[in-house]
């Protein structure tokens, strides 16, 4: 019927070859068809539990429900991926906060549309762990001893710190050093360092050989981002729908992910080829669903107190809105 509809509107005494009603119509299904194309969008992850979510939205069918087609891209760490988004080489990415609010103290072109994977002090899944047969039992016997965590310029440094005095222990008094998760089960073992921070699937490796003492994380907050998702904010002002139906998209997977653990094990499981029984014993981390202040604001006053930040940041600035 559109046909004929079109050849009724035609100029009076002017004649359409048929080649030219086909031509026409060929334009016209290339523009529908572009109208319903999914939106390209590259997205950068570390292949981390706390970053899963763009895998999980494209295995559920959200992603193509959403009309977007995801290009996803592994990075080693949430800092290289940081920078691959403020390089213009990924549209968005995961990132940790404080390395987000150094970026924005610094004036570069990066803004938080998304929270992501989340610490609570009810779902605790980085203890700080001592050997079994440790005599270690408590902060104050920390002191004059050695921990390890993955990263002393950022949360985890941090975590130990506040941990220690909220049990009377002198920061000062205790030697902090960097060791991979994977290592810190031997390290113990060998009395390299008297205890260190531990995170899956390594907790669970070393289970019959380590105890938990504590966990420093909720000496920060007991609820804070531990990762979130970010973009340039120049991107964002000519993407915003797209950006939104992105968002939307993390929300839903994160209120998915949040209700499903069972079922976001078994997927976590297939997707990064681990152990499904291993993963079901243990904690999942909860996601995000929406930019909140209070999950920001307490870690990034604890980084500009420890110097991380070389000046105060309120979270609200860093909240693409």
């Amino acid at each position: 019927m559109a046909g004929f509809v079109a050849v009724c509107l035609m100029p009076a005494g002017k004649i359409t070859r048929p080649s030219a009603l086909a031509a026409m119509a060929t334009l016209a299904l290339r523009a529908v068809a572009h109208a319903d194309a999914p939106a390209g969008l590259s997205i950068g992850v570390v292949l981390a539990e706390p970053y899963m979510e763009p895998y999980y939205a494209d295995d559920l069918g959200f992603f193509k429900r959403a009309g977007i087609s995801p290009n996803i891209e592994v990075f080693p760490n949430a800092s290289i991926t940081l920078q691959a988004v403020v390089g213009n080489a990924l549209d968005i990415g995961t990132a940790n906060l404080i390395q987000l609010a150094s970026a924005f103290n610094r004036g570069v072109d990066v803004t938080m549309v998304a929270a992501g994977g989340m610490f609570t002090s009810d779902q605790t899944t980085i203890p700080l762990c001592v050997a079994k047969s440790s005599s270690i039992q408590n902060a104050k016997d920390l002191e004059g001893r050695t921990v390890s965590v993955t990263n002393l310029q950022g949360t985890e440094g941090i975590a130990v710190s506040e941990w220690l005095k909220a049990g009377g222990a002198d920061p000062g008094r205790v030697k902090m050093f960097e060791i991979p998760f994977a290592q810190v089960g031997p390290a113990l073992a060998r009395g390299t360092v008297a205890a260190g921070l531990l995170g899956e699937p390594f907790t669970s490796q070393y289970a019959a050989d380590v105890r938990a003492i504590g966990y420093p994380y909720a000496a920060i907050a007991p609820a804070f981002y531990t990762g979130v998702w970010v973009a340039r904010r120049s991107y964002l002002a000519t993407h915003g729908p797209l950006a939104r139906k992105l968002v939307s998209t993390l929300y839903e997977t994160a209120n998915w992910a949040n209700t499903h653990k069972a079922d976001a094990a078994a997927l976590f499981a297939k997707l990064s080829q681990r152990d499904l029984s291993s993963l079901l014993s243990q904690t999942r981390i909860p996601f995000g669903t929406a930019l909140e202040t209070r999950y920001a604001q307490p870690l990034l006053d604890k980084a500009f107190a420890y110097k991380l930040l070389d000046k105060p940041v309120n979270a609200k600035d860093l909240f693409w809105t």
